[in-house]
């Protein structure tokens, strides 16, 4: 898939790749039509005697539907109709290759007698089609194979395919007559041309991860230049060349002033080009300095972020020493703390959920879930933010459900976010308003309040990375200016959209989220009502060469009710697992001496071992480092610091013995 270093949206270059493919079968279907009701017509748009085959127009047809199925995820059809066109291509091509009839070739003419021209016999399409149908074929193929690493040779193809068309569209554009009209060798009719190169273009553009497509969709310098001159190249020169020839043919001026108009016009257009080219890369250049800028700021803002909860954090260890066991000092101490480090994770989170949006490795765990729910869960997480400033929330739900295919905590993630970026400038005492409406196969969700507003000029960069508001020094609310990156980039995984709207600073701003809605809106069965959890006493080994975080959650463990022992090594680990035989060993990766991976295998080696609960707890928390868990022996991959109820939930559905229930 494309990558945020791409200016296109992957949704629109498909939509856009299924409208050639779309536009291909029904102007292949319109040719044939003309085949089958008698008017020539439809099959010579030139009226020149080179119609398009009727065996032309099936695998024109063919063809499309094959592209318009490889984008709705059919690819065993493409591959199967990409068969078709090949062999088709293919044995025409053989007729030529060997001076012979294979009898196919009449069996679609409907006893026409005309449209025969440019061919070698009544029906046979011209050497340029019969190979722009065999690279067709093979491209389409190739698509739909499960091998993805073939993908590469699409582009190619299809290149080819371009050049061959053009070639016969060049020939018609200035009447050279050889160009598309020697039988044996470059007959094409007019709509035949067209229609191949719409198919090639297509599939050009299925292929985006790979060139032409990969330097054209590129967020470069490089992709910048090729944007503005290749579409121009294209067009300026053969246009340029075309208004010559015309000029000099109606007599407006004689061969030498023709020359040199056709000198004159190609350097003033070159030159205009290379213009138009530099302002664009200029314009590049300053957008990047501004984005440069903008992370430089961003970069001290989170200096600064991280730096804020570290204060208290520091100030409750040393109310914590010197408590004396006063348990009021203690639970305000151990509270802070907390509401602290989850400041610190949410902070990090967000990085990192925008990392592996912005490299394509973020995955939505999509179901069918209840809007309402993950409504009502986001509140759940914002309500201490609003009740710390004397906020009201007010929520407009409709009461019949409303069912969606979504993944939930990603999409509580948005709501969270749009509702803590009210209340960071709704200002003391302020209201909330978040409603949800239905609008045809859409639900509409807005989160409004009245506070300072946004002004005109940021409503279009709002949601731009790094983007803030209120940049100045004295500006009353903490944040790394990622929130609504985020929630844009999370609602677009969905294919959703998002936008802001206000009348300017100090009347408010809103934020309007739209998101497709399942087409069945009926209620899912029930859920199996869980079995009631019940507090059970594990041996818990606890492996991690911080020694602070070792003990610490060992002593947490303790006061629940385990039995805990702790290693700081990986030799430690493997050693001490042999000696205690726990239930559960946490893990850490990165250790010394051994690795968490290798002590995890020597561990899982043991037969007694078969049924202990191994859980990785690491900093490292990508999708690849959740496969090497996995396939190291790990059961459960927890990412530091660790979600403690989470772990306890885990915990709670074991067996005294290890493993679950």
């Amino acid at each position: 898939m494309l990558t945020q270093l791409s200016i296109v949206d992957p949704r629109w270059l498909r939509r856009l790749t299924s409208l050639l493919g779309l536009c291909t079968l029904i102007a292949g279907a319109i040719s044939f039509s003309g085949w089958v009701f008698d008017c020539q017509r439809l099959t010579d748009w030139l009226n020149d005697g080179l119609s398009i085959q009727p065996n032309t127009t099936v695998l024109i047809m063919v063809a499309g539907a094959a592209v318009l199925l490889l984008q709705y995820g059919c690819k065993r059809c493409a591959l199967v109709l990409g068969g078709f066109v090949a062999l088709g291509g293919g044995l025409n091509l053989l007729q030529y290759a060997f001076d012979i009839d294979l009898g196919f070739n009449h069996l679609l003419l409907f006893g026409r007698e005309w449209g025969y021209g440019g061919t070698m016999a009544p029906g046979r399409f011209g050497p340029p089609a019969s190979i722009s149908f065999v690279f067709i074929g093979i491209a389409l193929m190739l698509l739909g194979a499960r091998d993805n690493s073939s993908r590469r040779l699409v582009p190619v193809l299809a290149l080819i395919v371009v050049l061959l068309t053009m070639f016969s569209l060049l020939g018609y554009l200035f009447g050279a007559h050889d160009f598309y009209a020697i039988p044996w060798l470059s007959a094409i009719a007019l709509p035949s041309a067209t229609m191949l190169l719409a198919l090639a273009v297509s599939l050009i553009m299925s292929v985006p991860q790979h060139h032409p497509m990969l330097l054209l969709c590129e967020r470069s310098s490089a992709g910048s230049m090729a944007r503005t001159v290749l579409p121009i190249l294209i067009v300026m020169i053969p246009l340029f060349i075309w208004l010559r020839t015309k000029g000099h043919e109606l007599g407006l001026f004689d061969i030498g002033t023709s020359r040199a108009l056709g000198a004159a016009m190609l350097i003033l257009g070159v030159v205009a080009l290379m213009w138009n080219a530099l302002l664009a890369l200029r314009r590049r250049e300053q957008r990047e300095r501004e984005a440069d800028r903008r992370k430089d700021e961003f970069l001290a803002t989170l200096a600064h972020e991280l730096r804020n909860p570290l204060a208290p954090i520091s100030n409750a260890t040393s109310m914590l020493k010197l408590a004396h066991g006063d348990r009021e000092i203690s639970v305000r101490a151990t509270n802070m703390i907390e509401r602290q480090l989850t400041h610190m994770v949410r902070l990090i989170d967000d990085l990192l959920d925008l990392s592996r949006i912005s490299r394509g490795k973020l995955e939505l765990r999509r179901e069918r879930i209840e809007l309402a729910a993950v409504i009502y869960q986001a509140i759940e997480t914002c309500s201490p933010m609003a009740e710390s400033a004397n906020q009201k929330i007010i929520v407009t739900i409709p009461p019949q459900p409303i069912y969606l295919d979504a993944d939930s905590v990603r999409l509580s993630q948005v709501v969270s976010n749009l509702l803590n970026n009210a209340c960071k400038f709704a200002g003391q005492g302020g209201v909330i308003n978040l409603s949800v409406v239905t609008a045809g196969a859409d639900v509409v969700i807005a989160v409004k309040d009245n506070g300072i507003g946004i002004p005109s000029a940021m409503l279009g960069s709002i949601f731009e990375m790094f983007a803030q508001v209120d940049q100045s020094l004295e500006r009353s609310q903490s944040g790394l200016g990622i929130g609504l990156t985020l929630a844009k980039r999370l609602v677009e995984l969905h294919d959703g959209s998002i936008e802001a709207r206000s009348e300017g600073l100090g009347k408010g701003s809103e934020l309007v989220v739209r998101l497709p809605i399942t087409a069945d809106q009926a209620p899912p069965l029930e859920a199996v009502k869980r079995a009631g959890q019940q507090s059970i006493s594990h041996r818990i080994l606890i492996v991690d060469d911080n020694l602070d975080g070792a003990e610490s959650l060992a002593e947490v463990f303790r006061l629940s009710g385990n039995e805990t022992f702790v290693a700081h090594d990986g030799e430690a680990a493997v050693d001490a697992a042999e000696t205690y035989r726990p239930d559960v060993i946490l893990l850490d990766i990165g250790m010394p001496k051994l690795n968490g991976f290798d002590a995890c295998r020597r561990i899982r080696a043991k037969s007694w071992a078969e049924k202990t609960l191994i859980i990785a707890t690491t900093g490292w928390g990508q999708d690849e480092d959740r496969r090497k868990s996995a396939e190291a022996g790990f059961d459960s991959h927890f990412v530091k610091p660790v979600d403690l109820a989470e772990l306890m939930t885990l915990l709670a559905s074991l067996s005294p013995a290890g493993g679950a229930k």
